[in-house]
């Protein structure tokens, strides 16, 4: 917590230790990624700990909040000298932090992050977050489809047609703790495939979720015969709809469409619910491009404990690339001219 002169809080930071080896990330992705500079060797027995100030769990600006009357200037400011003086009695406590990172900056926040950089963080691109802005004029599903071109039309129809025999349900807080143990099962088979791992949640904590939150978590689970095969978790937040976590049993997924048919479901409850915009996070970008989703760019900022291997840092994050990807256009003309 952050105080003014009077004892008054002013300010709030969340922050979370991180334990990086080898086993949380993908050695080859991040070799590519760094351009080859840092030997495939050195990545391998990677063995760090990180201090993130945000939510490991979600994509966006979840570690700070001041009130207005503070400058951003004065917040950016106390916030860094905060985490400074964290790290400090982490390594009296503990063997200590390797970088402090600060996650993740929407692109109205570019211009605000400068403050940060003048206290030696150094930024660098990840990748996009796929965002559908939901227009003014799809007041049900079908106004949504109406506005895709033929072709994208015909496959979202098609994609419904092959889950034909999966059925889509919200569970209950109830029901998800009933299911826990499958839906463990069926988070860790995406987890397994994922690139990097900040961390891993269970099935406790979207039935916490769901028990705290009835009407901004909703937890959709997909069953073919009584069998859960899928799900899919979301948090509506004002006017924002953000997809969260999903896992999935591989052995129906291409037969069934489970993972394009939740993206389809995301869509339509993101219309109902009357929200501004949905926000499908990374990875499969090109896949949700399909469904309107276009690219936003994310920054990460990060300072490294010692002084000699930050400034390597500035130059190695340089050469760190967003994953690359071919973006589709599913609507007609007049959306985008409208944009």
């Amino acid at each position: 917590m952050f105080y003014n002169e009077q004892y008054v809080p002013v300010g709030v930071a969340v922050v979370q230790l991180l334990h990086f080896t080898n086993r949380e990330i993908n050695v080859e992705d991040l070799y590519d990624r760094f351009g080859h500079l840092i030997p495939e060797r050195k990545l391998s027995e990677l063995d760090v700990k990180i201090m993130l100030c945000g939510n490991a769990f979600c994509t966006g600006e979840h570690g700070f909040l001041f009130c207005k009357s503070i400058s951003d200037k004065v917040a950016k400011l106390n916030l860094s000298r905060a985490l400074h003086r964290l790290k400090r009695d982490e390594k009296k406590a503990n063997k200590g932090v390797s970088a402090i990172m600060l996650k993740d900056f929407w692109p109205s926040s570019f211009d605000k992050i400068e403050v940060l950089k003048h206290e030696d963080y150094s930024e660098f691109m990840i990748d996009v977050n796929m965002v559908v802005s939901i227009h003014d004029n799809w007041l049900s599903y079908d106004d949504y489809l109406n506005d895709m071109i033929t072709k994208f039309r015909t496959k979202v129809k098609g994609i419904y047609k092959k889950s034909a025999a999966v059925s889509g349900k919200q569970l209950s807080a109830d029901e998800i703790k009933q299911n826990g143990a499958r839906i463990d099962e069926l988070y860790h088979n995406v987890l397994d495939k994922a690139d990097y791992r900040f961390g891993e949640l269970n099935s406790t904590t979207f039935y916490k979720f769901a028990n705290k939150l009835p009407e901004d978590f909703v937890f959709m689970g997909y069953f073919i015969d009584d069998k859960l095969v899928g799900f899919s978790s979301s948090f509506k937040g004002g006017v924002v709809f953000d997809a969260n976590f999903v896992g999935i049993d591989y052995a129906f997924n291409h037969d069934y469409a489970i993972y394009q048919r939740m993206l389809c479901d995301l869509v339509k409850l993101s219309i109902e619910a009357g929200v501004k915009e949905l926000r499908f996070g990374r990875t499969a970008e090109q896949m949700k491009s399909c469904f309107g989703a276009e690219p936003v760019e994310m920054k990460l900022l990060v300072k490294h404990r010692n002084a000699i291997t930050n400034k390597l840092l500035k130059h190695l994050i340089h050469h760190i690339s967003p994953n690359k990807f071919e973006i589709r256009r599913p609507f007609k003309a007049v959306i985008y001219e409208q944009a």
